[in-house]
């Protein structure tokens, strides 16, 4: 109690001291957004594209539970957002069961190839870069433990968008421009998304015939087809032919895992997220500092409201990087670092009238941009969040011939030293956290977002917007975002933010010692949220979007 009274008397030290910043906001009215809600009584599927988004529809529909909805999205939304996701990369779900009130994470992250090595820094492109895949094998984990179709039934809107293609959007179109040095350097990543050589420009067809026979043959064949037949045969004679690390044997032994979500309590709410080696920790423990505070009486996006988070953020980067890595081959204190006695600890370093000049991990004592998420929800209240990723911007810029197959470029998210060092088959860190949030027992919102190291900044200020200020799910995607971590650089305490912030709290942020690193007003630096909420009077699904990225959402 001692540790919570502090942190309360350091509001009320600010809003002395920062009168404009801390204006008692007590009732919400709804904001003007860019995007409308989407509503509907029975099921619904928010995702990066509206292509993938129709594509879940169609399953929820035609019977298909949640995880069959999410399935289907996830395969579709690797073909129409190839940028981001696809075949090649990785990913993370957790499942919430509404019949149980149980919930599951399924991890199919990649992982190290066996022999793997590096006489200096990972390579960001190339074949050197690349890790297994875990996509299909964690796609038909999931459908097979907890879905009721078929892999070809789920698997026939990625194959249709494949081969009869699709038009490219601004956002797709940016981001071939910005990574066309990269891509120019391999032959078939060209003729995939350039003409005659050129870029391919917003409106233009985008068809990817390799990539409807692959999904074709994983449909007939099931996991078994990636991961040891001629899809896999093609995958290491790449590999063979140009330097890469990835054999037969690292395809065959690969597995997706089941794990228990990290859970959590946010102010009567139950929060269900991605375990390690991923960022669901560093998001419930976020969330669990913040308790110790009265963020609902703050105004939005007032110099206490965004300095509150940055301190919050800061910590939670720190102990996420001292701390996760792959849990079979590090030990990671989740318990502790979830605990509300250690929560109330870190929130008694805050000063609510100053910035910590440095932020370390926490003492445990002794211990034993691209990326892409969906949501879904059906109508039995079933939820899926679900992130997946190449790594950067087209991943490896490496596409297996004849496949249609773009390859991450997970490696370089190993660390030189720590828990997240490298090893034979461990998987890498990253930032991913898609969550579940529940009330009273019933599923309240499934959400995710990805961004890279903003993933875990977004998502707590998603959090947040929800719960604290009560906003609805589209407010609380294009409420302006900022992001800070616990790194230190040249620049004192350096934190982007987009310029629809108040000017008063740039100023007054300024004014505390932050180095403000101003962005586009809807920035795709902080990612793309895709979110779902259930009203829990009306039971009816709200759906909200990014505008930051091509975010659709439907439902029937």
């Amino acid at each position: 109690m001692l540790i919570r009274s502090r942190a309360w008397r350091h509001v009320a030290a600010l809003t002395i001291l920062v009168v404009l910043a801390a204006w008692v906001s007590t009732t919400r009215t709804p904001a003007q957004t860019k995007q409308p809600q989407v509503e509907a009584k029975s099921g619904m599927v928010a995702s990066a594209h509206a292509l993938a988004s129709q594509a879940g529809l169609e399953i929820l529909k035609a019977g298909g539970n949640a995880v069959d909805a999410a399935v289907a999205a996830a395969f579709a939304i690797g073909v129409a957002e190839p940028n981001a996701s696809g075949l090649g990369g990785e990913g993370m779900m957790v499942v919430y069961i509404a019949r149980t009130k149980a919930a599951v994470a399924i991890d199919y992250r990649s992982a190290a190839p066996a022999r793997a090595a590096f006489k200096g820094p990972v390579p960001a492109t190339g074949h050197q870069a690349v890790a297994i895949p875990g996509t299909v094998a964690g796609l038909a984990l999931a459908l097979e433990k907890y879905g009721t179709m078929t892999l070809p039934r789920v698997l026939a809107p990625a194959v249709r968008i494949a081969g009869q293609g699709f038009v490219v959007s601004p956002t797709l179109a940016a981001a071939i421009v910005d990574n066309f040095e990269e891509i120019a350097k391999n032959e078939p990543l060209v003729k995939l998304v350039c003409d005659a050589g050129l870029p391919l420009e917003a409106g233009a067809t985008l068809k990817n015939p390799d990539l409807a026979r692959t999904l074709d043959a994983i449909a007939a064949g099931g996991r078994d087809a990636f991961y040891r037949g001629a899809i896999a045969d093609a995958i290491v004679a790449e590999m063979n032919a140009n330097g890469g690390f990835l054999t037969k044997e690292d395809l065959a032994a690969y597995a997706a895992i089941e794990r228990t979500p990290i859970e959590g309590t946010y102010r009567g709410f139950r929060l269900v997220s991605a375990p390690p080696p991923v960022g669901g920790l560093a998001i419930v423990e976020n969330m669990h500092l913040l308790e110790q505070f009265p963020v609902g009486t703050l105004k939005p996006f007032s110099v206490a409201h965004v300095h509150l988070m940055a301190e919050v953020m800061r910590r939670g980067f720190a102990d996420w990087s001292a701390y996760v890595g792959d849990p079979r081959f590090v030990e990671v204190p989740v318990a502790r670092l979830l605990s509300k006695p250690y929560a109330a600890s870190r929130a008694g370093e805050i000063a609510m009238d100053k910035v910590s000049p440095k932020v370390a991990a926490g003492d445990l004592g002794k211990l034993s941009p691209s990326t892409t998420s969906l949501s879904v929800v059906d109508k039995a209240g079933n939820m899926v969040a679900l992130t997946q990723t190449i790594s950067d911007f087209f991943g490896a810029k490496v596409v297996v011939p004849g496949t249609g197959i773009i390859l991450n470029n997970e490696m370089k998210n190993f660390s030189a030293r720590g828990p997240n060092v490298m090893a034979p088959g461990k998987r890498m860190r990253t930032t991913i956290a898609p969550t579940i949030a529940i009330k009273d027992g019933k599923a309240f919102a499934t959400i995710g977002t990805p961004g890279a190291a903003r993933i875990i900044s977004t998502m707590t200020l998603l959090l947040s917007n929800l719960i604290d200020f009560k906003m609805g799910i589209q407010e609380a995607i294009e409420a302006p975002r900022f992001f800070i971590r616990d790194a230190a650089g040249p620049e004192a305490n350096p934190i982007d933010v987009e310029t629809r912030l108040p000017a008063e709290t740039v100023a007054a942020l300024t004014n505390m010692g932050y180095t403000v690193k101003p962005t586009k007003a809807f920035d795709l630096f902080f990612g793309g949220a895709q979110g779902i909420v259930i009203d829990p009077k009306t039971g009816r699904r709200i759906g909200g979007a990014d505008p930051r990225r091509d975010g659709a959402v439907v439902g029937y």
